[in-house]
């Protein structure tokens, strides 16, 4: 296994790629690896099936797993400092916080060691905190909160600089006032919540000190100014219920405050029926405020679709078990389903969140998901994330919501993922997102699996008139209900209704010529699918949902997966399918992209794709690992209609077909006519050569035959390894050619760990 230790892979997850009979990582993982381990953005694409969720996991979760090293080191660290009554000195000078031996009990209530931005030094005791750095501003809360009832506490302001002081949920962002999760009065005689700065009160500075009255009961929030009260400043506040909170939080530019939350007498007490916040009855307890440090995920993985978070989570799931103290918590947040098992997931602590876009940014705008600890962000599938704006439109959002600021180890890396990444989508996504990222293109624009061979058969029904037989009962679509159809007629429509009723003749040739036990079968719209699924199980053949082990022998058992089913039905059809269960996969093209189905050795396309880079990602369902695989287009050679719908009031015209709804888009129905030939055209271009038709009796052509049996002679086994399988002399001497650069790259990220964890508790505890 020396060549996963020579990208850099820890000892740790190694033992999880071997218990995955891994030998040596994939090229992919062999360059994205090592660049991920180093700190920056990269934008990486890969032939599907080429371990790309590998390379992006293993270093995101390696590094993950050192963060909460880390920090479970520093709070062991700090929670002794404070623990054995280290003090700083108070007097409000201005000066640096020194520490000095103090016999005192530890207050309940302490700025946050963990809850801070990197630049904010906590002194000893827990009372006193600074952040120097021109023009960056570093937050941090108190480790008890207010859930209900009067409470009040004090901040006096120690230095020159600029801060702004309040209350904030767990959830808001360490920038006071930029969320609506934070309220905050600055000294600049500015309120803040939510990007909104409003005048109120007065100015205040150096040797000020600020009251800062919570009155959960009529959910208000006001500020005193050396004992002067400034009127409400924030109303109407979210209820707060449930165990939530809102805690004190402060930021400061080049400033240093020193607060009281009631343990000793207060410079200005408090109006009438508000307590400090050490003695409040109704507070959250210091436990759960630690707690909840956990609760704010390092990486989000996004992906497009449910099934595709699903499997990521799963493999995430697979790495996770090899490491522990401390264990890397993970959560799977996706639609569809309940969201009441994923919140509690959220709630218990999670460290990596696999997500698609619309449930995650749900939480993420309900303050139900912090995102103000996130060092990874990564786009799976990144150029089907961008193909929608709806969906590139939450991306960028989302990105907004992450921490912008920090340099080296503590910036945000984002990582881009797919096929294909060469689309002027991605290109304007990475401009705005990444910062001078490293592209990744092992194969290059038109790269395509080695292992998959590309076929077709010619669907004439001008020529091969068993469109007309009746002994085979096939299900079309109804674009052509309303025209006439039969052997006299020469008309495109006679055409176009004859292939639709030639192609499923010739897929349960197809099926049968080959002997197939599993296929994904490829459909261009969820009423196509139902078609095929009906034309399949009029053999016999059943759903395989049901779990009935008499389905397995079923020549035709087949399930559907289509965005028109329901979460639920999408994943028990997958189940199926995975279980062998269900021979045939019937789908859209929301199953062409990264579901990891081991061996599988066909896919049948029953029309082409109007994009070639979805024809790349179909075929990649195969070929996999290693694997051979075999692609079978079907491909009609005349215009065929199809039903295209503009019209979100009526998607599914096919139910009853008219004069109106049967007419094409351009003359206001809902049809168009698809030319497959051309679609053939835009394939081989990608492909780099033509496509080989299959024999008359639909065998493979004797050069494919004679490679995928090596030459022997042997029968032809698609789905199973490829003999001489394995990696290239070329990758092998990439890979001993990094081992020095990877190796003095590890050295260097000990050192760097160390000196940045040693600043970082500069305050925090006496060396």
């Amino acid at each position: 296994m020396a060549a996963f230790e020579e990208v850099g892979v820890c000892p740790e997850l190694i033992k999880a790629v071997e218990k995955l009979d891994w030998t040596l990582p994939t090229p992919i993982q062999a360059e994205a690896v090592p660049l991920i381990l180093g700190g920056g953005d990269v934008l990486a694409a890969a032939e599907t099936g080429s371990g790309k969720t590998a390379a992006f996991a293993l270093p995101v979760l390696q590094i993950v797993h050192e963060s909460l090293r880390a920090r479970q080191k520093a709070a062991l660290s700090d929670f002794g400092a404070a623990s054995n009554g280290q003090a700083a000195s108070n007097g409000g000078d201005g000066q640096t916080p020194t520490a000095s031996n103090c016999s005192a009990p530890i207050p309940p209530c302490l700025l946050n060691l963990e809850d801070r931005d990197d630049i904010v030094a906590i002194a000893a005791g827990g009372l006193r905190c600074q952040a120097r750095g021109e023009g960056t501003w570093g937050g941090c809360r108190a480790t008890r909160g207010a859930s209900g009832g009067k409470v009040y506490f004090e901040a006096t302001v120690a230095d020159e600089g600029l801060c702004r002081v309040g209350w904030a949920t767990r959830f808001a962002s360490l920038d006071l006032g930029t969320d609506r999760h934070g309220y905050g009065y600055g000294g600049t005689g500015m309120k803040a919540d939510n990007k909104k700065f409003e005048s109120y009160g007065e100015k205040y500075g150096k040797n000020d000190t600020i009251g800062c009255l919570l009155d959960c009961d009529v959910r208000t929030i006001s500020f005193t100014k050396n004992g002067k009260a400034l009127g409400d400043a924030f109303t109407q506040l979210p209820t707060i219920s449930g165990g939530a909170a809102l805690f004190p939080a402060f930021s400061l530019q080049n400033a240093e405050l020193q607060l009281n939350f009631g343990e000793t007498a207060f410079k200005h007490p408090p109006p009438p029926g508000f307590v400090g916040l050490s003695n409040a009855p109704s507070t959250v307890s210091w436990t759960e405020c630690v707690s909840r440090s956990k609760c704010k995920p390092l990486a989000i993985i996004l992906e497009p679709t449910k099934e595709l978070a699903e499997q990521t989570h799963e493999q995430v799931s697979v790495f996770c078990k090899h490491l522990a103290s401390p264990v890397v918590r993970h959560a799977l947040v996706v639609g569809g389903i309940k969201a009441s098992k994923q919140m509690q997931s959220i709630k218990d602590g999670v460290d990596i969140v696999t997500a698609t876009p619309g449930r995650l940014m749900e939480l993420m705008e309900d303050g139900k998901l912090a995102t103000d600890q996130v060092k990874f962000f990564v786009l799976d599938e990144a150029d089907r994330l961008v193909a929608e704006r709806g969906t590139r439109d939450q991306v960028l959002k989302m990105f907004r919501y992450f921490p912008q600021t920090g340099g080296g180890l503590a910036r945000l890396q984002v990582l881009l993922f797919s096929a294909t990444l060469h689309s002027p989508e991605v290109r304007a996504l990475a401009a705005s997102i990444c910062q001078n990222p490293i592209f990744v293109d092992l194969k290059g624009k038109n790269a395509v699996p080695e292992t998959v061979d590309h076929v077709l058969v010619r669907c004439d029904p001008q020529q091969d008139l068993s469109w007309l037989q009746t002994d085979l009962a096939v299900v079309t679509d109804g674009c052509h209900t309303l025209d006439t159809i039969g052997p006299e007629q020469k008309t495109p429509e006679n055409w176009s209704e004859a292939v639709k009723r030639l192609k499923q003749r010739y897929l349960k040739r197809v099926i049968d010529s080959f002997a197939m036990n599993q296929c994904l079968i490829f459909c261009r719209t969820n009423h196509d699918c139902d078609n095929v699924k009906r034309f399949l199980e009029s053999f016999g053949g059943g759903s395989g949902q049901d779990k009935d082990e008499s389905e397995k022998g079923n020549s035709y058992s087949c399930v559907v997966l289509g965005g028109a089913k329901s979460a639920k039905d999408r994943a028990e059809a997958l189940a199926a399918f995975k279980a062998g269960n269900a021979r045939f996969l019937v789908c859209t093209d929301l199953a062409a992209r990264g579901l990891d189905i081991q061996g599988l050795p066909y896919v049948i396309n029953m029309t082409l794709p109007e994009k070639s880079e979805d024809y790349i990602h179909r075929v990649g369902r195969v070929g996999r690992q290693d694997t051979m695989g075999l692609a079978i287009s079907l491909v009609s050679t005349v215009p065929e209609k199809v039903w295209y719908c503009t019209d979100r009031k009526n998607q599914k015209p096919w139910e009853k077909p008219d004069a109106a709804s049967t007419r094409s888009i351009e003359d206001g129905g809902h049809t168009t006519w698809y030319k497959e030939q051309q679609l053939l055209q835009t394939v081989e271009k990608r492909l780099g050569s033509p496509v080989a038709a299959l024999d008359e009796d639909l065998s493979l052509p004797p050069d494919i035959a004679a490679r995928v049996a090596g030459g022997s002679g042997s029968e032809v086994r698609y789905g199973q390894q490829r003999d001489g399988g394995g990696f290239s002399a070329e990758v092998m001497e990439r890979v001993k050619a990094m081992r020095p650069a990877v190796q003095m790259l590890a050295q260097l990220e000990v050192e760097a760990q160390e000196t940045f964890f040693s600043l970082k508790r500069r305050w925090a505890a006496v060396e």
